[in-house]
């Protein structure tokens, strides 16, 4: 299974940190697919370019978020790879590329956050 699973907790309130991975998310080719602020859940499927680079496949990042204290976030992303159809990738899945997604947007989530 090509799941990968990633924690963070950023000194910031879950506002900043919602918008800078939304806004890194969409400048990387990605889109949101939904935000529900009630269940704390933000999912974005990220297309199979980044960066002009092919990656061979398509991730989605479902992406649970909660508040320990008033000035920080937690972040508990589960990505995966998905077919053409946008369904979980079950085997075939290139290997590095959701490892790549995701280091590619915390890095940039990291310097917006000033981490």
């Amino acid at each position: 299974m090509a799941d990968v699973k990633l924690n963070k907790t950023y000194q910031s309130k879950p506002e900043e940190v919602l918008a800078a991975i939304e806004k890194v998310a969409l400048s990387l080719g990605g889109k949101v697919l939904s935000h529900d602020k009630v269940a704390q859940l933000l999912i974005i499927q990220m297309d199979k370019k980044m960066e002009g680079k092919v990656l061979g496949d398509r991730s989605k990042l479902e992406i649970n978020y909660s508040t320990p204290t008033d000035e920080s976030t937690q972040v508990e992303v589960l990505a995966y790879p998905l077919n053409a159809v946008g369904q979980k990738l079950m085997f075939g899945a290139r290997p590095g590329v959701v490892q790549t997604v995701l280091k590619t947007i915390f890095e940039r989530v990291n310097a917006i956050l000033q981490v």
